[in-house]
């Protein structure tokens, strides 16, 4: 097994103990911490396996489905997680991720991972097409969970400040998920037209 895919299962590996963590985060804010330090390091995995396959002529095709995979577990795993209330915090149980985020990038991710199933089958074409947006989309819903995991203390640092700070970053995040899924939507429309299995 190459270097690439050994990060990508290892994030895979990682998203229990991560949940975990979350699961525990009401009651121990050490837990909090836990898991934004460990959503950072899968960030930065998420980043390095995809540099290290290209550099390094490793992309392999079950490399190019475990990543999406190993993306779109922890992300809805997370986004699932926090929009719960009371799971970040006894004291103000109301601090959680906003429904219309986390439904619209749960639905997001869920159709990227089937339709990339559905592609990969179809047409036989596994490796995905990064995109700006979608890089961007990335880098911006890593730092969504890692920002809720000091949501509590930012609210108490900056009362004022924080609502405006988090729900910004939340719109852009949304804003970016809906423009990259539109883009991915359209690339893979077209490679199952180009290989005939477009209407």
């Amino acid at each position: 097994m190459s270097w690439p895919n050994r990060i990508t299962v290892l994030r895979i590996l990682l998203v229990t103990p991560f949940v975990l963590l979350l699961l525990g985060a009401a009651d121990n804010p050490a837990y909090r911490y836990g898991a934004m330090a460990l959503a950072i390091f899968v960030g930065l995995c998420d980043a390095a396996d995809g540099i290290i396959a290209r550099r390094t002529g490793t992309v392999t095709k079950i490399g190019s489905l475990l990543d999406p995979l190993a993306d779109y577990a922890f992300m809805i795993s997370a986004l699932s997680i926090m929009s719960m209330r009371g799971i970040l915090s006894q004291e103000n149980p109301d601090i959680r991720l906003p429904y219309w985020l986390s439904v619209t990038l749960i639905a997001r991710a869920l159709f990227m991972l089937v339709g990339s199933f559905i592609v990969h089958f179809l047409a036989g074409f596994t490796q995905g097409v990064p995109t700006a947006s979608g890089k961007a989309v990335t880098v911006m819903q890593f730092a969504v969970v890692a920002s809720m995991c000091i949501a509590p203390e930012l609210m108490g640092w900056l009362p004022t400040a924080a609502p405006y700070v988090l729900n910004s970053l939340w719109g852009l995040t949304v804003f970016l998920g809906v423009i990259s899924w539109l883009g991915y939507l359209r690339t893979g429309s077209k490679i199952l037209t180009a290989g005939g299995h477009g209407a």
